[in-house]
């Protein structure tokens, strides 16, 4: 690492261009030459309030070849990261991306790619702790993939086979290209499902999602096989090209994550993911770029995608990429993927796509294709409870995935819907289609489960009902553009999105309380914030849509 002083800059910063094998500190602001592998048992501490920057791509994606690569920062599963930041001095990490003519425009090399920083240059994403970098860029295009992202990866338990090589239950992480990269450091998954990773609190992740591989683009934050000794809690992702947040298999639970904005998925399970999450505020893109192009990968799909498995289609009776079990004799064969997806999320409040009458911003051009909400797909096992999903418009707000018609237990959803095995319990789904057969069937599981765990009938799943309030600002439009500097400020917004339901919710005594490691059993609400105003969201101070003004407080 070296020390460079910059001119035009609040100061200098610190350049990392090698591996951190040993203990290591950053502070104030730091700037990533290249994917950095924290890794040979060294923990690297990331001080509250500093600024992590990942240079953009400067080379085409070429299969086997990391040159080039954007900056990223991959936790390999022999590294530590204790990133523990304030509600008042986040963690914030975004791009290096270059604007020196302030013009709200990424500057670009003569090789056609993103001009990487270099000493007196100025950012992009100059104020990102006082005026965020807005979802779209002054000309129109979005400002995802501007550099890699974060990838944690563990030793808990996954359900893949022997896919990559690497050992049952493991496998290489998406995004990085191996060969390129060694083996080792993309590998994750094991048999500890108390591994700890570290710590992640208040971070927020900016504008990332670049391909570190081959046609394999990173998520916001991406969580491989993590264990259940990591803490996760007050976490954001902001404009990312792809997912948001994405769980391969693994045990670690969570607390208060936002995602905002995302190209893809705002919130993606896979691979046996068996952990518990409480407080999810999820809001989909409403917006694709000025002229029509797609925003991110596809313009936002789904609120939630629930996989349990990496399950092949084409090769629906052998599937060689999941693993499954035997008896302890090893001769009878249980075809059920294992471990058996468990994902449970508490109070997720997810404002969809479908547009809301609004006295701000009426976007030009809006996403196109079906948008879903939650998507309960193959292998998946769970449920979601006490929630609140609004505005999925053509689409109900849960959907439950039938397209994959294998007859092994455990991977077709529509029998694990049948077998009971994922429900939407004490919920509340507004501003969409009405839910069909298969939606129903986890709607009844749901009802039948919080009746059993000693919930009254006022904690029934209530579906387009006149009885629902509503949120009390559910609008999240405004200009993506940002303001004539390319910024998220209050006065792109007469009103702030509040995300607290109105005053009548039905249900608020009727759910039962949550149950988990380190859940707020109090929290017997539905949505991510209680319908009160007496104390401040969990969101105000650290997120970006909180310190844009964007957001209520």
């Amino acid at each position: 690492m070296a020390l460079v002083g910059v001119a035009g800059s609040a100061g200098a910063q610190t350049v990392v261009s090698a591996d951190v094998t040993s203990n290591t500190t950053w502070s104030g602001e730091v700037v990533l030459e290249q994917p950095i592998f924290v890794k040979n048992g060294a923990t690297l501490t990331i001080l509250a309030g500093t600024i992590v920057r990942g240079q953009p791509r400067t080379a085409p994606v070429a299969a086997g070849v990391v040159a080039g690569s954007p900056g990223a920062l991959i936790v390999t599963q022999t590294g530590r990261i204790v990133a523990n930041g304030t509600a008042a001095a986040p963690i914030i990490m975004t791009t290096a991306a270059v604007d020196n003519n302030q013009d709200g425009v990424a500057d670009f090399a003569p090789n056609g790619f993103e001009k990487p920083w270099v000493p007196g240059d100025l950012f992009l994403d100059g104020t990102p702790a006082m005026a965020p970098l807005a979802p779209l860029q002054t000309d129109g295009t979005d400002t995802t993939g501007l550099w890699g992202g974060l990838v944690v990866l563990g030793n808990a338990p996954t359900n893949n086979a022997n896919k990559s090589g690497v050992g049952f239950g493991k496998t290489l992480v998406e995004g990085l290209t191996v060969p390129g990269f060694p083996a080792a450091d993309a590998t994750y998954g094991g048999i500890l499902p108390h591994d700890n990773s570290g710590i992640l609190n208040y971070v927020s992740v900016r504008h990332a999602g670049d391909e570190i591989g081959n046609s394999n683009e990173l998520n916001g934050i991406t969580l491989g096989g993590v264990g259940d000794g990591t803490l996760l809690q007050n976490l954001e992702v902001y404009v990312n090209f792809d997912d948001g947040i994405e769980w391969f298999g693994g045990t670690v639970n969570g607390k208060n994550l936002a995602v905002f904005f995302v190209g893809d998925d705002a919130i993606d399970v896979d691979e046996g993911y068996t952990g518990v999450n409480q407080f999810v505020f999820t809001i989909q893109p409403f917006f694709v770029e000025s002229n029509g192009g797609v925003f991110g990968s596809v313009s936002g799909d789904k609120i939630g995608e629930m996989d349990g498995d990496n399950f092949r289609p084409d090769n629906q009776a052998l599937n060689d990429n999941v693993s499954t079990r035997t008896d302890v004799t090893e001769t009878v064969f249980d075809p059920t993927p294992w471990p058996l997806s468990n994902a449970t999320f508490y109070n997720w409040t997810g404002i969809g796509i479908a547009p809301v009458a609004s006295p701000d911003f009426t976007p030009a051009f809006t996403p196109t294709g079906t948008k879903r909400g939650i998507q309960f797909r193959n292998g998946f096992a769970g449920g979601v409870w006490n929630s609140i999903i609004v505005n999925t418009g053509a689409q109900p707000g849960i959907t439950v995935d039938g397209s994959l018609t294998s007859g092994a237990p455990g991977f077709n959803a529509i029998e694990n819907a049948q077998n009971g095995l994922l429900s939407l319990v004490c919920s509340t789904l507004a501003g969409g289609a009405t839910p069909g057969a298969n939606e129903n069937l986890a709607i009844a599981n749901g009802n039948a489960l919080n009746l059993a765990l000693g919930g009254n009938a006022l904690g029934a799943n209530v579906i387009n009902s006149a009885s629902f309030p509503g949120l009390l600002n559910a609008d999240t439009t405004f200009d993506p553009t940002g303001n004539a500097a390319g910024k998220l400020v209050s006065s792109l917004k007469s009103s702030p999105i509040n995300p607290r339901p109105a005053a009548g919710l039905t249900g608020v005594a009727g759910c039962t309380p949550p149950r988990g490691p380190g859940l707020d059993a109090t929290a017997v609400f539905r949505g991510a914030f209680p319908g009160s105003t007496a104390q401040p969201l969990w969101t105000t101070g650290w997120t970006t849509m909180s310190r844009a003004g964007l957001l209520a407080n």
